[in-house]
């Protein structure tokens, strides 16, 4: 038994890196649905994208400059979304908006690939050299630079969304548009701000994560899928909720392999993290319903 807890530890302590990420990535797909009721399908590729433009900047202007660069063209990146596809659709529907961005996926993956090719790439760190024994495992810097600074962007995100006057017009302009503009809020603006911010995270932590695992335009793009469940856990407009669920995902990630038999089977904690979504989403939705049907009968 104790063996067994002693493995859960060195577990937890090797997801930290994902976790960070999963943060990172959770709060911009919930930054982006509160400002424009879209759940943001491109989000993958908004964080693999700028990976490889700071890959591709790091031989010429060194690794800062390139992360700051990447973190730029990220921001850019969501704002150009925003523009040429979601505000272009916002008169259809969410549902077409939210298609819009899955285009977007396709298309940035396949310039991706175009430019840069499918060969895994061994992407630059911000952080130094440098790893310490965990167990059996090895933990670089980079991946408990990745965690911390995830910590510290989530605290600083929160921040701004629930105390500064852009926080509280993104709020505003999220839950009533029209009462917004009555407001002197310009709703489109706050839209883009939010795009923006989520942009630049995606940025962050797409960066961090190729020089914590690999970078290649599949695989890192498909590494954000674990962050939608994260959000749909803690709730998708809910910002510490998405916190929240991504120390669930990382720790169920972690963990589940540590159960025998089934627990070590390919795609087990995947299968695990579903159920675990069915399951929030069946009660919270068991929740709403039953609060709906209080407030009906009380009328």
């Amino acid at each position: 038994m104790g063996e067994f807890f002693s493995d859960i530890v060195v577990n937890v302590i090797l997801t930290t890196p994902l976790i960070g990420a999963y943060t990172m990535f959770a709060l911009g797909i919930t930054f982006i649905y509160r400002a424009s009721k879209v759940l943001n399908l491109a989000h993958g590729a908004m964080a693999m994208f700028p990976a490889y433009i700071a890959y591709q900047l790091t031989g010429s202007i060194g690794v800062v400059l390139a992360f700051v660069g990447a973190l730029l063209f990220g921001g850019a990146l969501g704002l150009a979304v925003e523009r040429t596809v979601v505000r272009r659709l916002r008169q259809a529907s969410p549902t077409a908006q939210t298609v819009g961005t899955a285009g977007v996926l396709g298309m940035l993956i396949a310039v991706a690939v175009r430019f840069w090719g499918t060969s895994p790439r061994r992407a630059p760190s911000i952080f130094p050299d440098g790893k310490f024994s965990v167990g059996n495992s090895l933990v670089t810097y980079t991946d408990l630079g990745l965690f911390f600074s995830a910590l510290g962007l989530a605290v600083l995100f929160l921040a701004i969304f629930k105390y500064t006057d852009l926080g509280l017009a993104m709020r505003c302009a999220a839950d009533n548009r029209r009462a917004a503009w009555l407001m002197g809020i310009d709703p489109d603006r706050t839209t883009a701000a939010a795009w923006i911010f989520a942009g630049m995270l995606a940025a962050f932590g797409g960066v961090l994560l190729a020089a914590s695992t690999i970078l290649h335009p599949y695989v890192l793009a498909l590494q954000v899928l674990p962050a939608f469940v994260a959000a749909l856990i803690g709730g998708l407009e809910s910002e510490t909720g998405a916190v929240g669920g991504s120390f669930i995902v990382g720790l169920t990630i972690g963990i589940v392999p540590l159960f025998g038999g089934i627990g070590e089977e390919v795609g087990a904690p995947q299968v695990a993290l579903g159920l675990l979504a069915f399951v929030v989403m069946s009660v919270r939705g068991r929740r709403f319903s039953v609060a709906e049907a209080s407030a009906s009968t009380a009328l």
